[in-house]
């Protein structure tokens, strides 16, 4: 009886509503504000909880995180150039038992050379969040 179609019809009053069809309209469209609102306190519900984030926000972090990322690739042949060029060394000369000179310099390069390869792969994937 709390239906203000269902007690028109049970007092006898049309009030204007024409028929059955007018009042499907308006179920329908009563029905479709009902689910709007249940689907926004819903989505209020997970933002608080955390599950949602602001879509910005997490383009900005994922754009950061990316670009750290990239900074700590392009930045590792030359620190890791020297220490790689003293262990290949030392293994070619175990197996050989003749002393070897590996340049550092020499295996810098081509490790820069390769890592800037693979970050110009890596710079082709897009994200997307939607």
């Amino acid at each position: 009886m709390t239906d203000p179609d269902q007690q028109r019809r049970s007092t006898g009053g049309d009030a204007g509503f024409s028929g059955p069809a007018d009042s499907s309209s308006y179920l329908k469209a009563r029905t479709a504000l009902t689910v709007y609102q249940a689907q926004e306190r819903q989505l209020a519900i997970q933002k608080k909880k955390g599950v949602l984030v602001d879509r910005a926000r997490a383009e900005t972090l994922v754009f950061r995180l990316a670009r750290q990322e990239r900074d700590v690739w392009v930045t590792w042949p030359s620190r890791v150039a020297a220490l790689m060029a003293a262990e290949v060394a030392a293994e070619v000369e175990r197996r050989t038992a003749k002393p070897v000179t590996i340049e550092a310099a020499i295996l810098q390069r081509a490790l820069e050379t390769h890592v800037r390869a693979q970050l110009d792969a890596l710079a082709d994937l897009r994200v997307s969040l939607g």
